[in-house]
């Protein structure tokens, strides 16, 4: 088998993490009809990959894991918990040399609590107002490019 947590380079010379790609979970909720969304995110560690910096809970496919699964298992990794959520929207950014990140946008019937872990400085529920004050991780940052949330 081969080893698929790794750094890996794509046609166009990018350095990712994930030699299958990666996936992660934008999981949000909304209390009720005036409520404000809100989103979760978590502040990554200093020592991974664009620390420091807002994103969601994810990371790379291993061999035998479909977007989803990998997402899910990321999600119980970083955040210890994992909720009940219904996809409501799946992305798939190719970062133009082959290399593919799957979000999961997930809706959730409540705020959940996460317990940050190694790979997680810190996580929290944001409105999209929040959010465009974040320091964000580049690839989310491009997901939300033009969106409001």
């Amino acid at each position: 088998m081969a080893l698929t947590e790794r750094w890996t380079i794509c046609r166009l010379g990018h350095v990712h993490w994930g030699a299958r790609g990666g996936a992660g979970f934008l999981f949000r909720h909304r209390a009720g009809p005036s409520a404000p969304t809100t989103y979760l995110l978590a502040q990554r560690s200093r020592w991974v990959d664009e620390g420091n910096s807002w994103g969601i809970p994810g990371g790379a496919l291993r061999e035998d894991e479909s977007p989803e699964e990998a997402a899910r298992r990321e999600v119980r990794e970083e955040l210890s918990v994992l909720p009940r959520y219904r996809v409501s929207d799946v992305e798939v950014q190719d970062c133009g040399g082959g290399w593919q990140f799957t979000i999961f946008t997930a809706d959730v019937d409540r705020e959940f609590d996460a317990f940050v872990g190694r790979e997680t400085d810190a996580f929290g529920w944001f409105t999209g107002e929040q959010i465009a004050q974040l320091s964000l991780h580049p690839g989310l940052r491009r997901m939300l490019d033009g969106r409001v949330l």
